[in-house]
Order: C-alpha cells, then structure tokens, then sequence
C-alpha cells in the first residue's frame, strides 16, 4: 500500500513562506500580530527604561 502522507522537510517550508512573504507583506504582519505575543520576552527593567518620565516621549509602544 503506497504512503499517502508528504514529509515535510525544510526547504519546502522555507520556499513556501518566501512566496508567502513576497506576495502579501500586509497579510503576513497581521497574522504575526495575531498570534505572536511578544510582551514575555521582553524584561520588565526594559519596559521601565523605555517609559521611565526622564526618556523621551515615545510614539510607538514597546510591542509595536
């Protein structure tokens, strides 16, 4: 009996998210956006040096 199921291996996924990135930048952000949270990576002492009131006044949050 022949095996249906397709290995994946890295170089289809790398070729297939290139394509993916090169069509639709927009659509790509936005799904990272999504489901990507970034605010556990980044450490506390940072997010007090970024906002203390001595910096300068930020236009962009920390997780944009």
């Amino acid at each position: 009996m022949p095996i249906s199921a397709k290995q994946l291996n890295l170089c289809d996924i790398s070729s297939e998210f290139d394509k993916f990135f090169h069509q639709d930048q927009n659509n790509l952000l936005s799904l990272l956006n999504q489901h990507i949270d970034i605010t556990p990576f980044i450490p506390f002492s940072f997010y007090q040096k970024y906002y203390s009131s001595l910096g300068t006044n930020r236009d962009y949050s920390l997780e944009a």
